[in-house]
């Protein structure tokens, strides 16, 4: 399974920055890929989610729960069922200087029959990309 682990400096305090994370219906009005999360269950800190996601011209869908600790800023998420089965979690923090980084660590596989086979390496790829945007969309809307 590929996996990921980027890190961004971000203009913005961690809590600040934590509450955009803690909006999930909102990252479709800043990601261009992310097209619909729906809010399915809500309870306390555990949230189930649907995402509804244009993968380059490909709709790619999946149910989550993701897992939120207001001390740490820490999310955590992981996919129920779906055509994108993902694991990770976002952290804010910040550094010796104060400065406050995002770091969004992620493992994933396709739940597509033979579709890793055939367009795995061209999509994994795709994959590395979308992430690494995710959090550049998150600096962006922090930015504004």
């Amino acid at each position: 399974m590929p996996s990921f682990n980027y890190k961004i400096k971000v203009p913005a305090s961690s809590s600040q920055v934590y509450e955009v994370l803690k909006n999930i219906t909102s990252f479709s009005d800043f990601m261009n890929s992310v097209k619909k999360i729906d809010i399915l269950k809500q309870e306390k800190n555990i949230v189930h989610t649907e995402w509804n996601v244009d993968f380059d011209g490909v709709p790619i869908n999946w149910t989550e729960e993701v897992v939120f600790n207001d001390k740490t800023y820490n999310v955590k998420f992981k996919s129920l069922s779906g055509d994108y089965l993902r694991s990770g979690q976002w952290n804010v923090y910040q550094d010796s200087d104060k400065k406050t980084w995002v770091s969004l660590e992620m493992t994933y596989e396709w739940n597509v029959p033979n579709f890793e086979h055939f367009f795995g390496n061209i999509y994994n790829k795709k994959a590395e990309k979308a992430t690494k945007g995710m959090l550049y969309a998150l600096k962006k809307r922090i930015s504004k």
